[in-house]
């Protein structure tokens, strides 16, 4: 149910803003970001603080607001007045708390302190649309109207009581800015070559520092701004450098947000999507449940294309289909995307994914009808290969017999040696246990230099002999005599 007399505007759903990106300034010296939403300012502004949000502005949120228990709710119509003959006024001063889902008045916030609609807000849905209307004529509002308008004319012409030092304040933020905008420049190259960002030492030119600080070694001698900021933090040691592992891991973490956000929003416009997912564990012995998204996507112009996206690993505790099932559906409450939405789904022929009765593709097709299991055509072959592989005696004795070879030449170094010494082309290759087919590869270094692999192994069973290693000699004997029958040929 929506607030009496109010409707919602068709308008997007962005957050309308100006003005510069505000900081402020801690007791320590230290700069830091004033949030947009009023529940994230201090209780007690400063006047640097104040200042900061006035160049910033008000931002007024769009979109779908959060219902009460009544079922009311805000809506962006409240930021404009109604007049008689059917004008629209905005009302700048309106913004909304999404943290506290309350309605604030931006002037009355910065400069009021006799009202409680300065400090908490209203949430009173029902009467929302008399208590501003009445609030706007107040003798208070109006006198914080003048305040900040005042203040906001004498900040962007530059005639502030104490413009000296808000300029002084604008250019230490754009030094800031452009030194974070060289930080996240050096660890999103890192990050996209999966390159390791520290060594064993944490400090600039020290040896072993690692990619990141190496990175900005680099920068520091071509680009002045990431000059003077090396040469200060190296004068002040214990200045702010954003340096450090925490920054490092925060950067990653908000750009990875971001490229997240990203794929939501091109997910939400092409509305359906299918899901691929598999389980591994990973070096710590964590199972992880990786999951993609595929979507069809349409643009005029460009004609039709597939995408696939991948929207993160997920530690699956309990790796039973109901378990994977509710971790994938909590994944996608948290990325705000419907079941509903999916048309499709795949997944390898592990029991836990692919079951009928308890396995994660018959669970979803409990919940959406529309999503229709397709199983991995590459591991079902694979699978089919590798059984029938498996129910011959000659080829399970073939395929032996080429592990057993790469076997005993890789058992060290000076055997591997011998081996170089004969075959200059292929090298042999151990089985793959994963993909059948990638076999032919360790089949292709025997095929084509099979009398180089018997000169190599007859030289290993001599060497043996001279060092007097039986067992050696013995293998290297009986597989050179299993790759001269007619059966491996």
């Amino acid at each position: 149910m929506e607030a009496e007399g109010e409707e919602d505007e068709d308008e997007d759903d962005l957050a309308v803003s100006s003005g510069a990106m505000p900081f402020t300034t801690s007791s320590s010296g230290n700069s830091f970001l004033i949030g947009d939403d009023p529940a994230h300012w201090p209780e007690k502004l400063k006047d640097s603080e104040r200042c900061s949000i006035v160049q910033k502005g008000p931002v007024q949120l769009r979109g779908d607001f959060p219902q009460n228990t009544q079922g009311r709710r805000f809506t962006s119509t409240h930021y404009f007045l109604n007049m008689k003959n059917g004008e629209k006024i905005q009302r700048s001063w309106l913004v909304y708390s999404k943290t506290k889902d309350r309605a604030v008045c931006f002037c009355c916030r910065l400069f009021g302190d006799k009202q409680r609609f300065c400090t908490d807000g209203t949430n009173d849905w029902k009467n929302v649309s008399a208590f501003l209307k009445e609030h706007e004529k107040s003798a208070d509002h109006l006198a914080n109207m003048a305040v900040w308008r005042t203040l906001q004319q004498r900040l962007q012409t530059g005639k502030a009581i104490d413009h000296v030092n808000q300029e002084l304040f604008v250019n230490e933020v754009n030094k800031w800015r452009e030194i974070l905008k060289r930080l996240i420049a050096i660890i999103t190259h890192l990050a996209e070559r999966n390159l390791a960002f520290r060594g064993h030492s944490e400090k600039l030119y020290e040896y072993g520092n690692g990619n990141f600080l190496g990175q900005v070694q680099l920068m520091a001698q071509f680009d002045p701004v990431m000059r003077d900021h090396v040469k200060r933090v190296a004068e002040k040691p214990h200045s702010e450098s954003y340096f450090s592992k925490m920054i490092q891991n925060e950067i990653i973490c908000l750009v990875g947000s971001c490229v997240t956000n990203t794929i939501v929003q091109r997910v939400k416009k092409s509305k359906y999507f299918s899901v691929i997912m598999d389980c591994t564990p990973d070096v710590s012995h964590d199972e992880q449940l990786s999951v993609v998204l595929r979507i069809v996507d349409c643009n005029p112009g460009e004609g039709v294309s597939i995408h696939e996206h991948f929207v993160g690993f997920l530690v699956a505790e309990d790796t039973t289909g109901k378990g994977l099932l509710n971790l994938f559906l909590g994944h996608l409450q948290t990325l705000d995307l419907d079941l509903a939405d999916c048309r499709g789904q795949s997944y390898d022929n592990g029991s836990n994914m692919q079951g009928k009765k308890q396995g994660v593709q018959s669970r979803v097709l409990e919940l959406n009808s529309k999503a229709l299991c397709v199983p991995c055509a590459s591991h079902t072959l694979n699978l089919v290969v590798g059984d029938a592989a498996k129910s011959s005696v000659t080829a399970l004795s073939f395929f032996g017999l080429l592990q057993r070879l790469y076997a005993i030449f890789s058992a060290s170094v000076h055997r591997w040696t011998i081996l170089q010494k004969h075959v200059t082309y292929f090298t042999i290759k151990p089985l793959s246990t994963t993909r059948w087919e990638a076999r032919v590869e360790s089949v292709k270094a025997v095929r084509y230099q099979l009398p180089e692999i018997l000169d190599a192994l007859t030289a290993l069973r001599e060497y043996a002999e001279e060092k007097q290693d039986s067992e050696c000699a013995s293998n290297a004997n009986g597989i050179h005599k299993e790759m001269k029958k007619w059966p491996f040929l």
